[in-house]
């Protein structure tokens, strides 16, 4: 439920965001804004191992439908670009650079995974690409701060010591064991 609504926060604080530019002028000087259409990519495992984490990109895609049906966005239609990345750093950056370089992406809503997402952070924001809700709880996200980058997960170490506190606390528990990934993630 938690990361159900933290996708949908950022996938409507990405629509607004894209959606303040009210104005056809305006609109001509934003990359992957037009006066019908607003560009929002976004990657996800849809194969592999992380296949799984798939339904986070793919219930986007349901939103944003949502979103068209219902007039889009000051009347722009939002055109919603999902690529499989297999939760493969390397595949992560091809679709980054497709995304700015191809496509002309206004923006990238979620995209899962913290190795992955690390491949790309830096990219993308050096190509001034608002992202929204990247779907991990890093501290990569927070630390440093980002200018277009909009964290909405809780970090890691918080839920950890929330979790801690409460099994100690609440739970009367005396002993507690951890286990993580060995990468970026962990």
């Amino acid at each position: 439920m938690k990361k159900g609504l933290a996708i949908l926060v950022s996938i409507i604080c990405l629509a607004l965001l894209a959606g303040s530019f009210t104005s056809v002028a305006a609109a001509d000087k934003v990359r992957g804004v037009t006066d019908t259409e607003i560009i929002i990519g976004q990657w996800g495992p849809q194969t592999g191992p992380a296949a799984l984490w798939g339904s986070v990109a793919r219930g986007s895609g349901v939103y944003f439908d949502m979103i068209n049906a219902e007039g889009g966005i000051n009347g722009r239609k939002i055109k919603y670009v999902l690529r499989d990345d297999a939760y493969q750093p390397a595949k992560t950056k091809a679709i980054a650079k497709e995304f700015v370089e191809d496509i002309g992406v206004f923006g990238v809503a979620c995209g899962v995974g913290t190795s992955p997402g690390m491949a790309v952070r830096d990219y993308l924001m050096e190509n001034k690409v608002p992202w929204v809700g990247p779907a991990t709880g890093s501290r990569h996200w927070t630390e440093p701060f980002q200018k277009y980058l909009f964290a909405l997960y809780p970090r890691y170490a918080d839920e950890a010591y929330l979790l801690t506190q409460y099994a100690v606390e609440k739970l009367n528990k005396k002993k507690i064991g951890f286990f993580y990934q060995n990468d970026d993630y962990g």
